[in-house]
């Protein structure tokens, strides 16, 4: 494979450059309080070197959530195959585990905080679009490895179950993002879910 020539490479660190600059002011100022002006001159590039890179502000708040929930994807694929390497742990315990790690980076990251804080409202339809492409599939092989070691409710539907598992973290890291006291809203979202989770456990399992 040929190495990036010294255009290609300006091109990426100009991208770099773009969606750092975007990172601190959609922290600091939120979407609608953020322009296009102010982005290229914190990355101090001109506007027409922005719209090389992206079509629109929403174009880079996408780019920048879809790189969150891919962070989060890749916890759900590694818990879900820690999982099924350790047969002796109990799947719901991962599980429990997963949704508590997710939901308090919306204690301790600003960025994931912001982002889930305003990622509805500024992308709408395809927030859900990003979150269940990215997110759900590590769900999905999570709850299959429960189910193919009899951990939850006989005929539980997989898939329909990973879309509202995953609804319901989005929504709860919402509840944190935006709430007055994140550390007490964690502790009442994050006991909730662990009840739907157990809710989903086979009678016998490990709860």
């Amino acid at each position: 494979m040929s190495r990036p020539n010294r255009r290609q490479m300006y091109a990426e660190q100009t991208r770099t450059d773009l969606t750092a600059a975007a990172r601190r002011l959609f922290m600091g100022n939120g979407f609608a309080g953020t322009s296009v002006e102010a982005i290229t001159g914190a990355a101090m590039v001109s506007k027409g070197t922005f719209y090389h890179h992206f079509p629109d502000k929403k174009a880079m708040f996408a780019e920048l959530y879809t790189e969150l929930i891919q962070q989060v994807a890749a916890l759900g694929a590694t818990t879900a195959k820690e999982a099924a390497a350790t047969p002796g742990t109990p799947a719901l315990a991962e599980a429990r585990s997963l949704a508590l790690t997710f939901l308090r980076r919306s204690v301790d990251d600003p960025l994931h905080r912001e982002l889930m804080a305003q990622a509805p409202a500024v992308l709408g339809e395809q927030y859900r679009h990003i979150n269940e492409t990215v997110a759900q599939p590590p769900i999905e092989q999570l709850l299959t490895v429960m189910a193919a070691r009899g951990e939850l409710k006989p005929d539980t539907p997989i898939a329909t179950t990973a879309r509202l598992l995953l609804a319901c973290l989005c929504e709860g890291n919402h509840i944190i993002a935006t709430a007055e006291d994140p550390e007490d809203a964690l502790v009442h979202t994050g006991r909730a879910l662990a009840l739907l989770l157990s809710g989903l456990a086979a009678d016998g399992a490990s709860r």
